[in-house]
């Protein structure tokens, strides 16, 4: 094993508005400078609605395209092995009264938190079901919100597509996503699952907040993939990505262009991205409907639950007598059925709940881990989920120095492995040095990270990075077998 090893970060110069960590201040007010940057850009995206030219709505008996035979329909669909597998499927606002927001009152507001807080306490197995609104304030647009509502996101994705407003200071989503840090409310649900009050999380989301906020994936289906996740056609294996899987241009193409990170299996790899009429993935939707069945009490965070099967999990449960609550500005289709309707911002009304239970919600902190395998005649590095430990591409590149052997090598892409000139026989008597410098993707402006250890046997060293994005700091810790 490893007899000493020299921790320290290196923050070189950024790009924009990253600064390096040597610059006390500087560093000190990144988060201010991005969230100044995002009023900014807010600003610009209030100003390019008031200005978006509006195009005529689709009138009324216009050709609609239908969806095709067996992949949508307004019966209640079978979940058995025989059934055709289940496609998501919408039931769109159309009109104006669906898209209109609603705000309790201070009080109201308070009552309806106690009353949720005591369920909770009450409940023997409580799961939550989120939706596009749990994200809209890290910067992510919902689908459904109408012009005129407050969120600083401004109007959903199909409201724009609808009344054709084009908005050319609005950035990209997929920048959007990739750099979005997860919310009070995807922190306040890691809390509530860690104390065991949650036991479950279903979402319709894509964006990979849950499982960046440090959520634990085995309390999680994600029901419509991930936009950080791929898959192996020929053995299945999942692996996440700090990039975006997706590159196909067509809808329902899913090829990555890339191959299983398994050397003995090498198969196409496929995006996770669930669209409309395909199929959702077995795992998550069996564990999802599982779970549901186990609960007596589901809170619904920012769905419209108009998008099936997904809203069957609640829908079901309330055939059943379960309490469902409904946190969301919007009605939905299951106010009149569901046991309380709150109408708030979400992160409000988690906020408020965790502060009943006595709880403070966790600091995001990015987590990241990696592993050092060192043979005779070789060295790779993997990086690693941070929970299942399987592979997780997060690295943008590794700089690797071993005077021994002469080598000062930087490697692009994975794996990254480095070859040796010679075999080398380790022991304490006769380490071997190595310098690793890891580059990241830097989507929340993570600096490099300098690594050095004496090496004085064969075998893994597993890594633990811990990334502060209101310090820019990196704390590094070896993990034990």
């Amino acid at each position: 094993m490893v007899s000493t090893f020299f921790l320290f970060s290196s923050a070189l110069s950024m790009a924009a508005n990253f600064t390096s960590k040597s610059n006390s201040k500087a560093s000190g007010s990144h988060m201010e400078a991005m969230f100044a940057q995002a009023q900014k850009t807010q600003a610009a995206l209030q100003e390019d609605y008031k200005n978006a030219p509006m195009t005529t709505p689709r009138k009324a008996g216009s050709k609609v395209p239908q969806a095709r035979h067996g992949k949508a329909s307004g019966l209640k669909p079978s979940y058995g092995s025989a059934a055709p597998k289940p496609k998501p499927r919408s039931n769109a606002i159309s009109s104006e009264f669906e898209k209109k927001e609603y705000f309790d009152e201070e009080d109201v507001l308070s009552e309806k938190i106690q009353v949720l807080a005591q369920w909770i306490r009450e409940s023997r197995y409580c799961i939550v079901f989120t939706g596009a609104g749990i994200s809209t304030s890290t910067g992510i647009p919902d689908f459904r919100s109408g012009v005129n509502t407050v969120l600083t996101t401004g109007p959903g994705v199909w409201e724009r597509k609808a009344h054709g407003i084009k908005l050319p200071s609005q950035q990209k989503k997929v920048q959007n996503v990739l750099k979005a840090v997860p919310s009070p409310s995807h922190m306040a649900i890691v809390k509530l699952v860690r104390e065991g009050l949650v036991k479950f999380v279903v979402s319709q989301n894509t964006d990979g907040l849950h499982r960046r906020s440090g959520l634990d994936p085995k309390c999680l289906a994600e029901l419509h993939g991930n936009t950080n996740m791929e898959h192996c056609l020929k053995c299945g294996s999942k692996f996440m990505r700090d990039y975006r899987t997706r590159t196909a241009k067509a809808v329902h193409d899913h090829l990555t262009g890339r191959t299983c990170d398994d050397p003995k299996c090498r198969g196409p790899l496929v995006d996770s991205i669930i669209n409309f009429n395909e199929d959702l993935p077995e795992d998550e939707l069996d564990s999802a409907f599982e779970n549901a069945k186990l609960a007596d009490l589901c809170i619904v965070l920012g769905s419209s639950l108009r998008v099936y099967p997904a809203a069957d999990i609640p829908g079901d449960m309330i055939k059943r007598g379960a309490k469902v609550v409904t946190v969301n500005l919007q009605k939905t289709p299951f106010n009149k059925r569901c046991a309380l309707e709150v109408h708030a911002t979400i992160d409000i009304v988690l906020l408020k709940l965790v502060k009943e239970f006595g709880l403070e919600v966790p600091q995001f902190q990015l987590k990241r881990c990696f592993q050092v395998d060192v043979r005779n005649d070789s060295l790779l590095i993997q990086g690693l989920d941070p929970a299942s430990k399987t592979p997780y591409s997060f690295l943008k590149q590794v700089k690797v120095e071993i005077p021994p052997l002469k080598k000062d090598i930087e490697l692009m892409k994975e794996p990254f492995e480095v070859k040796f000139p010679r075999q080398v026989v380790l022991s304490k008597e006769n380490p071997m040095p190595v310098s690793l410098t890891l580059s990241f993707q830097g989507h929340y402006g993570e600096p490099e990270l300098r690594i050095e250890k004496d090496i004085e046997e064969v075998g893994p060293t597993m890594f633990l990075l811990t990334f502060d994005v209101t310090t820019v700091e990196w704390e590094t810790e070896v993990l034990e077998e």
